[in-house]
C-alpha cells in the first residue's frame, strides 16, 4: 500500500497539487461557522444559519458555471479571478458592522458565487495527469484529506474567534482561499491550456452516466447528514455537546482510516463501488441498534472506514465516464449532488428526529444511502451508450 503511494507522489508536481489544493479547500470548512458566529451576534442565529445556507447555496449555483469556464479556458484564468473576489467578498461581510440584514445577505451570496471550484478543477485533473487506475490512490488520499479539512475548518476558526474575533476568522478564511488557489494554479500542470471546443462538445449531464453518478453523490451525503443529526439527538438530545462533537469526530477517523487503504484497492468497477456502497449503508443503519454512546462510538468508526473509499471510488468511476473536455465540469455536477443531497438531509434529518428519534433516523440514513445501488446500475448502463454530440 505504502509503495503505491510512494509511486504515484514521486511523480511531477503530484505532492505540491494534492498540498495546494486541500489548502485552496480549507474555507470550504471555515466559512460556514465564521459566517455563523460572525452574524448570530447581531442578528440572532436563525438569520445568521439563513445568511449561512444562501451562501453555501449560491456557491452550488455557480460552482458548475466556473467548473464549466475552467474546462473551457483553463484553471488560471477562472480560479485566481474567483478566488481574489472570495476574499473580497468575505472581508467585506467582515467589515459590514450593523448594517442591514438585506446587505449582508447580499454580500453572503456574492461569497457564495465567488467561491473557486478547487475540488472539481482538481478531481477531474488527476486523470489526465496520472492516467485512470493511478488516480486511485489520489482519490483515496483525497477523500482522507476531505475529513481533515471539515475537523481542521471549524476548529481553526474556533480557535481565531475565541483569541481575536468572528470578523478576523471571517478574513483569515478569505486570505487562506486566495493564498491556496494562487499557490495551486501557478503549479506547472496549468500553465498549458487546452480549451473545449463547444461545437465539438458531447453532452456532460445526459446520455454518459454522470447524472445517474450525481445522485449517488446525492444519496450518499443524504444520508451521511441525516446521520449527523441523529448522533448529536442520540448523544445529546436536543442541544449539541462536547460528547456529540467526539462521536461524530470518531466517525470522521474511522472514514480517513478508510480512504487509506483504499489507495491499495485494485481497479474500480461499478460492482466494487455498488459493494462498498452497501457496506457503508450498513454502517448507517446499524447504528439504530446501538444500546449507548459507548456503541455508537464503536459502529460509526467501523462503518465509517466505507464512508471515504464509497467517495474516492464514486470519484473514479465518475472520472471515467467524464467527456473529452469536460472534466471539471462533470465533478462540478457531483459537487451539486453533494450539496443537494446534505442539504436535503440536514433539513429531514432534523423533522425525522423530530417525529421519530435517533434510531428510526439511522435506519432512514442507511435506506436513503442503498438508493445509490440503483443508481450505479443506471449509471452504467448510460455510460455504456454512446452519448449524442452537442
Amino acid at each position: 500500500m505504502l509503495a503505491r503511494y510512494r509511486e504515484v507522489l514521486a511523480e511531477p508536481h503530484v505532492l505540491r497539487l494534492l498540498l495546494t489544493a486541500q489548502i485552496a479547500r480549507l474555507p470550504q470548512g471555515m466559512a460556514g461557522l465564521a459566517i455563523l458566529l460572525l452574524l448570530s451576534r447581531e442578528v440572532g442565529y436563525g438569520r445568521a444559519g439563513v445568511a449561512t445556507g444562501v451562501s453555501v447555496a449560491s456557491a452550488g449555483l455557480s460552482n458548475v458555471l466556473l467548473a464549466r469556464a475552467v474546462d473551457r479556458f483553463g484553471a488560471r484564468a477562472v480560479l485566481a479571478p474567483a478566488a481574489f473576489g472570495y476574499a473580497v467578498a468575505t472581508g467585506a461581510l467582515a467589515a459590514l458592522e450593523h448594517h442591514r440584514y438585506g446587505v449582508q445577505l447580499a454580500v453572503c451570496v456574492a461569497i457564495g458565487l465567488t467561491t473557486p471550484p478547487v475540488s472539481s478543477v482538481s478531481r477531474g485533473m488527476w486523470p489526465r495527469l496520472l492516467g485512470s487506475e493511478r488516480a486511485q490512490a489520489i482519490y483515496g488520499l483525497e477523500a482522507t484529506a476531505q475529513e481533515l479539512i471539515f475537523i481542521a475548518g471549524p476548529a481553526a476558526v474556533a480557535l481565531i474567534a475565541g483569541l481575536a474575533s468572528p470578523r478576523v476568522a471571517l478574513v483569515v478564511t478569505g486570505v487562506v482561499g486566495l493564498m491556496g488557489a494562487i499557490a495551486y494554479v501557478t503549479a506547472a500542470p496549468f500553465a498549458q491550456v487546452d480549451p473545449a471546443h463547444p461545437g465539438g462538445r458531447r453532452r456532460v449531464l445526459f446520455g454518459t452516466g454522470v447524472a445517474w453518478y450525481a445522485v449517488v453523490g446525492v444519496c450518499l451525503t443524504f444520508g451521511f447528514s441525516m446521520t449527523d443529526i441523529a448522533t448529536v439527538d442520540f448523544v445529546s438530545g436536543r442541544k449539541a455537546s462536547a460528547a456529540a462533537g467526539v462521536v461524530l469526530a470518531v466517525w470522521s477517523a474511522g472514514s480517513m482510516l478508510g480512504g487509506v487503504r483504499f489507495g491499495a484497492a485494485s481497479q474500480t468497477t461499478d460492482r466494487s463501488l455498488s459493494r462498498i456502497v452497501c457496506v457503508a449503508a450498513a454502517g448507517l443503519a446499524v447504528c439504530a441498534l446501538a444500546p449507548d454512546t459507548a456503541a455508537l462510538a464503536v459502529i460509526l468508526f467501523i462503518g465509517g472506514a466505507a464512508v471515504a473509499p464509497a467517495l474516492a471510488r464514486l470519484y473514479t468511476r465518475l472520472g471515467s465516464v467524464a467527456p473529452a473536455g469536460a472534466t471539471t465540469e462533470t465533478f462540478g455536477w457531483l459537487a451539486v449532488g453533494f450539496l443537494v443531497g446534505s442539504s436535503a438531509g440536514s433539513s429531514l434529518g432534523g423533522i425525522s428526529v423530530d417525529a421519530l428519534g435517533a434510531r428510526p433516523t439511522f435506519a432512514l440514513a442507511g435506506a436513503a444511502a442503498l438508493v445509490s445501488v440503483a443508481a450505479i446500475a443506471q449509471g452504467s448502463r448510460r455510460s455504456r451508450q454512446p452519448a449524442p454530440d452537442r
